[in-house]
């Protein structure tokens, strides 16, 4: 019973320490030693070799001096830490690789030794953006000290991500984004050591994507002149985004979804001219042409050019939502079917492989689509990435396929908004109370067609590795969150991603299980996820409130349940 207790009495002082600072998302292995180190005030950065480092170590040390951080969050964990007297000097880096480019599967990993006794802390990184990750990690563990001081808590960590695919969708097709919203969010991703913008740049809706190899897309296509990302537009947000580490993959989605070239091209879409709801996800209705070359040739000509512009080396070709009876309407689709003795179906099937052909073997880029031509029974070369919103990933990787997961009952943060189609009258409640005619206002989605509003901690509860097994020849390569902008803009960008997309980001980074084996869990990461919020709202990311202040001041006031129940006689 004894040994027992020495060893609960240890693991309290383990769990106590490492609450010392909230580090989120939490890296894979942290020793804290014990002690706090003041920053020296000529603190410095020594073997630096990669100007984007260079510009981050710089923008971090502004960080820490202005954001004199004072956690929000009360700590359950009630030990103290030892001052020592010696300072911080700065950070020596060695880095092997200082010219990595910011791709696929680039190594992120890192050490970070910030010395008990102060000094130099130290990191070893595989490549600058390993190098890059761990000053957020660095930054995360600086206070506000007495007598206007910085302190340090000191510990060693090593640190990588557990999926190379850690990212954001977003859609400026419905809604316009401007350049400096996408740059914030950006900026955002990086705190949260995320490393993909997913840029679904165009749609139905509007073309606002200028090209130069048809500049009418846009010129007639967009909502207006004023809301068009011009060549200078795109290469700010590439060049910021690289910057920080961040990959930009552009969709620009087809054959579906498309209905905005019409504007321009008439001649290369179906359906544009009928009513949507039987022909389209939603309004306005029109797909392209198929089994048209002259359409072929322009989406060729737009593909080339996207891949040109955007230098990550996976290109997105959408692939989503696509209506049949749509296609049915044109005498085109049926004359070649029968030529071909093929099913309407089986044409999109083999549009998308040419497609999927031509960026892999002209393009030389690796193509990323979104399920839905396999789930509806289509087949194709197993270095597609693709994207899941319904199935769940196993049903990928069991076939051999790399997947981004975005399953949208998780990760699809536009939801639970209500409807937005006009002319309604569900929303008209004859009672006025729920009754079993009308529950649509009540138990029900409300108009939205994914509702629930999907809660932090329903986004943490998701395992990335359910029913993944060993032998599948494909694997996850890692997650993103959607935020579709129907009911979306930049007055509301921050509130519907932060901190939501944090809750992601850890999962993406540490992983659903640590390097023990056990499961992460809301309970166990509530806290530092709560400070977290609050430092990204005073770094300028206006993430939503989760809780009152006074949950984050009086530490398990506001559980569902009684942390201490008093037992029954």
């Amino acid at each position: 019973m004894k040994l027992i207790s020495i060893f609960a009495a240890c693991v309290l002082v383990s769990a106590s320490v490492e609450a010392k600072t909230f580090l989120f998302p939490i890296p894979q292995e942290v020793k804290w030693a014990g002690t706090t180190a003041v920053l020296s005030e000529k603190f410095k950065f020594k073997g630096i070799q990669n100007k984007n480092l260079q510009k981050a170590a710089d923008r971090y040390l502004d960080l820490i001096k202005n954001e004199r951080w004072v956690p929000v969050q009360v700590t359950t964990d009630n030990s103290t830490v030892t001052p020592t007297h010696n300072k911080i000097q700065g950070i020596n880096f060695q880095v092997s690789d200082n010219t990595a480019k910011v791709d696929i599967n680039v190594d992120e990993s890192y050490t970070l030794e910030v010395p008990k006794l102060g000094g130099f802390a130290n990191v070893k990184a595989k490549t600058w953006i390993g190098a890059l990750r761990s000053l957020e990690t660095f930054s995360q563990l600086i206070e506000a000290g007495e007598k206007n001081t910085l302190v340090a808590h000191t510990a060693s960590i090593v640190d990588a991500p557990t999926y190379t695919h850690r990212g954001i969708l977003l859609d400026t097709s419905r809604n316009f984004y401007p350049v400096k919203d996408i740059l914030r969010t950006l900026t955002a991703q990086s705190y949260n050591k995320m490393n993909v913008l997913h840029w679904h740049v165009t749609d139905s809706q509007s073309w606002p994507l200028y090209m130069k190899s048809h500049p009418e897309l846009s010129e007639k296509g967009a909502y207006s002149a004023k809301e068009v990302y011009s060549e200078k537009d795109v290469q700010t947000v590439i060049k910021h985004a690289e910057g920080l580490g961040i990959r930009v993959i552009v969709e620009i989605d087809m054959p579906a979804h498309t209905a905005s070239i019409a504007e321009s091209h008439p001649d290369a879409l179906i359906c544009t001219d009928v009513f949507w709801a039987p022909y389209a996800a939603e309004p306005p209705a029109g797909q392209l042409n198929p089994v048209k070359e002259s359409t072929n040739k322009l989406v060729r000509e737009i593909v080339k050019e996207a891949t040109e512009v955007f230098p990550d080396s996976v290109y997105h070709t959408g692939g989503d939502e696509i209506n049949i009876p749509c296609w049915e309407l044109h005498p085109d689709i049926a004359d070649y079917s029968k030529k071909n003795n093929m099913t309407t179906l089986e044409i999109w099937f083999e549009w998308t492989n040419n497609l999927l052909k031509y960026v892999t073997d002209e393009l030389k880029k690796r193509p990323m689509l979104w399920e839905d031509p396999i789930r509806d029974g289509g087949s194709y070369p197993t270095n597609t990435i693709i994207q899941t919103w319904l199935s769940p990933p196993s049903t990928y990787t069991a076939l051999g396929y790399d997947v981004v997961v975005s399953n949208f009952d998780y990760f699809y943060l536009d939801c639970g908004h209500g409807g937005w189609v006009g002319l309604d009258d569900r929303y008209i409640s004859p009672a006025q109370v729920e009754t079993s005619e009308d529950v649509f206002n009540y138990a029900g989605t409300g108009g939205s067609w994914c509702g629930p509003f999907k809660s932090w901690q329903r986004i943490y509860s998701y395992d990335f590795t359910k029913d993944i097994s060993k032998d599948h020849k494909g694997k996850v390569l890692g997650g993103e969150l959607a935020i579709w902008a129907e009911q979306t803009g930049p007055t509301v960008i921050d509130g519907r991603l932060w901190p939501r997309s944090s809750a992601a980001a850890e999962l993406y980074w540490s992983g659903s299980y640590d390097r023990n084996g056990e499961r992460r869990t809301v309970k166990q990461s509530s806290e530092r996820f709560y400070d977290w919020v609050y430092r990204l709202q005073a770094r300028g990311i206006n993430a939503e409130p989760v809780q009152p202040k006074y949950c984050a001041t009086h530490p398990n006031a506001c559980d569902l349940n009684d942390p201490n129940p008093v037992p029954k006689a």
